[in-house]
């Protein structure tokens, strides 16, 4: 019995205390932290993901991280006591806060700094200033790749700073009901705990799979971008979730007069000079930001109840060379936006879409917010559009909805601007919208 035992321990199997004998006491277990290297309180401890690596934090300034072996030299940078460290969901960055109300990002296989923000208040939240955003948002995309998990993929999003909305929302939405579905996603209605209504764009399983991983970041980085979008005449991404505990779930306000092209067929006695007023702000706010649309039409438009036009659908498929983001019927294919493309993207002078391109979108929405149809409706097929755009034919004045009057004149004078072919002709948004107000107060200044 006494050998049995013995050799039981010696085989380092698992048994009661009781039955190995006192001759000879199991060894301890190889410890993982000597903490006798630190000569100040050890104030946080961090487990990576796999639990294969371990950060501890020091009022002494300093992070050091642990396998069985101490990992390189003690992490220095911060100027105050180190109070809270924590891994990303994929054990790839570590994350450090101070007193010195700092928080830095380290990449855990190179220990090179990532990202670091200073200058947060006492009530320290998860945040990065908008210098280092794009690290960390770098950082974060360039883990996603299509063998990724839905629950992987939804972790690095919410790395990247997208907002995780699982504790205002059921994320079953057992009540939820499909509005539209295609074959990337589907559309539902849900709502929030506090009761409102919300718009749930899902993103299959097998949609992740297929999709190549240089789509994957990108797709990442607009998502990020989006949620951090504020204006009025912004469609608000207000969160993810894992919807129904299966699939990528985007989570948005709920616009319920639908987009603008459906309204304005619905609506005939709006103010368009006010919907093409919203648009372009929008488009003003996306440009101070950076950011450029790159599919903008009336279908790419929603309307609040309150009647106020907010851009939404930015156009994924530009970075992505897919529609998985996007599940309008008429922004399926690129094919759908030939109308609203400007010649130098038609001509292939010019691959990427940017701000100019943007400008004469713009025009030719307002043009389609007017009019209520879309531009060169007499063309029955894009060939024939990319025909005339080449060839320098712009769109007729429509002289029953812009007339032969000061407010028309000027309405149309400004359409035409935008619609240069030269792109650096074109106005900027800030002064297309400086322009639209002049326009809508009847001055004679434009």
């Amino acid at each position: 019995m006494i050998s049995n035992s013995r050799a039981s321990v010696e085989g380092q199997l698992e048994l009661p205390l009781d039955v190995v004998t006192p001759s000879k006491p199991p060894e301890p277990r190889p410890s993982l932290i000597f903490l006798e290297e630190y000569t100040s309180p050890v104030a946080s401890v961090a487990s990576s993901p796999d639990s294969k690596l371990i950060a501890l934090s020091s009022d002494d300034e300093t992070i050091r991280m642990w396998n069985a072996h101490p990992i390189g030299k003690p992490l220095t940078g911060h100027s105050g006591p180190i109070k809270s460290i924590s891994f990303s969901p994929l054990g790839d960055t570590i994350a450090s806060g101070s007193i010195d109300e700092t928080i830095r990002l380290r990449d855990v296989n190179t220990l090179q700094k990532l990202a670091n923000s200073s200058g947060l208040s006492d009530d320290l939240h998860s945040y990065v200033t908008p210098e280092d955003q794009a690290a960390l948002l770098e950082s974060e995309a360039t883990k996603i790749d299509s063998h990724m998990s839905t629950q992987q993929i939804f972790d690095c999003l919410i790395g990247a700073g997208c907002i995780d909305l699982s504790s205002e929302m059921d994320i079953r939405q057992d009540t939820a009901m499909i509005m539209s579905g295609g074959g990337f996603g589907d559309i539902w209605v849900g709502q929030l705990y506090n009761g409102t209504k919300v718009a749930i764009k899902t993103w299959r399983t097998n949609t992740l799979e297929c999709c190549h991983h240089k789509t994957m970041k990108r797709a990442a980085r607009e998502l990020f971008y989006w949620s951090r979008m504020q204006h009025q005449n912004i469609h608000k991404l207000l969160g993810v979730i894992l919807f129904k505990d299966q699939y990528l779930g985007m989570v948005s306000e709920w616009m319920a007069n639908g987009n603008l092209h459906e309204y304005l067929r619905k609506n005939p006695k709006v103010d368009c000079f006010q919907l093409c007023n919203d648009v372009a702000s929008g488009i003003d706010y996306m440009h101070r930001e950076s950011t450029v649309h790159g599919d903008l039409k009336a279908a790419n438009v929603l309307v609040s109840a309150d009647g106020i036009a907010r851009i939404s659908d930015f156009d994924f498929s530009i970075i992505s060379g897919i529609t998985t983001l996007v599940f309008s019927e008429s922004s399926n294919t690129r094919t759908g936006s030939i109308r609203w493309t400007a010649p130098e993207i038609l001509c292939e002078e010019v691959i990427k879409r940017n701000t100019y391109s943007d400008i004469y979108a713009l025009a030719m929405t307002m043009l389609e917010i007017f009019t209520r149809d879309v531009p060169y409706p007499d063309c029955r097929s894009d060939f024939s559009v990319i025909t005339r755009v080449t060839q320098g034919t712009l769109p007729t004045r429509p002289i029953k909805q812009l007339k032969n009057d000061h407010q028309g004149d000027l309405m149309w004078q400004l359409l035409l601007d935008c619609w240069r072919r030269t792109p650096r002709e074109r106005p900027s948004s800030r002064k297309v919208v400086g322009a639209l107000q002049r326009v809508i107060s009847g001055s004679k200044e434009v």
